[in-house]
């Protein structure tokens, strides 16, 4: 979460998307066109990813030939942008990507609905559609086994985690067919039609204000994308800085930009940032490795062989520093802080919780983060598709990995289907107890 961060990604973002933003043609990817494009992906990631210790049995020369073998193959512009996808998907990084706005355009209904694993069954987490409820059980879509569609289809996916995997499929409408049948556990049949269904309006993306339990301020920041909703969060904590105890809910907060005024209005303690880390390239050191790679029995001198095996390991160096320790900045509320987080919480929303996570300043609540974040090197090609390729890899203050693990809660409660179905917020529940007083 260093300062020089903050705004790269919420400024180029945008800056890429504009740049396919026109409408794409949907003529086949010419051959030539798709070398280009593969090459261009194969280069970026062996030159800027920085994620090497998350796929440590990865051979990306093989991932690479598979990949254009499948390229080639495609019979159009959808099973290219599928193939660049999955290539690039085996990085398991949720900021190393591949897009196509015309997919969007000429895919992209919304499925209205997102499914998650909860009590050992496939639960409608999420609904728009009239005829899906919040907690129902789905066993099949199309026929098929749920866990088994998702399997199929999350190897498209980008994401740093399995659960990730799965939340994210969701929100790749492209990846399901136009029109399927979801197999509900009581024996309904709910037919998905994205282009002709008529979804319940989505839910609002503004922040929202209450006052729980016994007059306990409640903030809900659905994301820091929108500079916006930073200055109400920030205009919240002050309106309520003599209130006893506030509660934050940054539960399905995608990230955005550092919500740096944020912290500064919270954290009344020292805090120490992220380790940061970034991959590099020694090119000696890599002929060395082709040496030993290339020589045969008896063709080295034990001097050589010594000094080719001494750089065996430089495969994916790294460079690596602390983080800064940042100290109170002009705190303008003292009280107790209790905030709600999720796996839906990512990226910037994790450089929030950071420091309430390692000062102690606050008690977060809930499940455990998405772990996801990398300052991104973003390319954008002529015909509107681009890609991102993460640089940076991060750790937590005392060395540990953070990338794929993400920020574990203080409080752990997981809401049961039970939950869903009536509406039951538990992690709310236990956010107020803890603030009344209980353990």
């Amino acid at each position: 979460m260093t300062r020089a961060k903050i705004l790269l990604t919420a400024i180029l973002l945008p800056i890429l998307a504009a740049a396919g933003s026109a409408q794409a043609p949907a003529d086949p990817v010419l051959p030539a066109e798709r070398m280009w494009i593969a090459g261009k992906l194969y280069a970026a990631v062996g030159s800027h990813f920085g994620h090497w210790p998350a796929v440590p049995d990865l051979d990306l020369d093989s991932a690479y030939r598979a990949y254009v073998e499948e390229a080639l193959r495609a019979e159009d512009r959808f099973a290219f942008d599928l193939a660049s996808m999955a290539f690039l998907a085996q990085l398991r990084n949720g900021h190393t990507d591949f897009n196509d706005p015309w997919l969007w355009q000429t895919r992209g209904q919304p499925v209205g609905f997102r499914l998650e694993a909860a009590d050992a069954s496939w639960v409608v987490a999420e609904s728009r559609v009239p005829r899906l409820t919040i907690g129902d059980v789905v066993v099949a879509i199309d026929g098929e086994d749920v866990g088994a569609f998702v399997t199929e289809r999350g190897r498209y996916v980008s994401a740093s985690d399995p659960v990730a995997r799965v939340r994210m499929l969701f929100f790749r409408p492209f990846l399901f067919p136009e029109t399927f049948d979801l197999l509900l556990a009581d024996g309904r049949v709910v037919r998905i039609d994205r282009r002709a269904q008529v979804l319940d309006p989505a839910p609002s993306r503004a922040v929202r204000q209450d006052t729980v339990g016994r007059g306990i301020p409640y903030l809900a920041v659905p994301g820091f994308d929108d500079p916006a909703m930073e200055r109400a969060a920030v205009a919240f904590v002050v309106e309520h800085g003599d209130a006893p105890a506030l509660i934050i809910d940054v539960r399905a907060n995608g990230g955005g930009t550092t919500p740096i005024a944020l912290i500064e209005a919270l954290m009344d303690r020292p805090y120490r940032d992220f380790t940061e880390a970034t991959s590099f390239s020694i090119a000696l050191y890599s002929a060395y490795r082709q040496v030993g790679r290339i020589a045969g029995p008896g063709q080295l001198t034990d001097y050589v062989r010594g000094l080719v095996d001494a750089f065996a390991g430089y495969e994916h160096p790294e460079l690596r520093w602390p983080g800064t320790i940042h100290r109170p900045a002009d705190p303008v509320f003292s009280g107790r802080v209790a905030i709600l987080a999720d796996n839906g919480c990512a990226s910037a929303c994790e450089d929030f919780l950071l420091p309430f996570k390692t000062s102690g300043r606050g008690a977060i609540l809930g499940e455990r983060t998405r772990g996801s974040t990398g300052q991104p090197f973003l390319y954008s090609f002529d015909n509107g598709m681009s890609f991102r390729v993460s640089t940076k890899r991060v750790y937590f203050p005392d060395g540990s990995p953070f990338e794929g693990v993400g920020i574990a809660p203080d409080v752990e409660v997981v809401p049961t289907i039970d939950d869903l179905r009536a509406g039951r917020d538990p992690v709310l529940d236990r956010a107020i107890d803890l603030l009344s007083g209980g353990t």
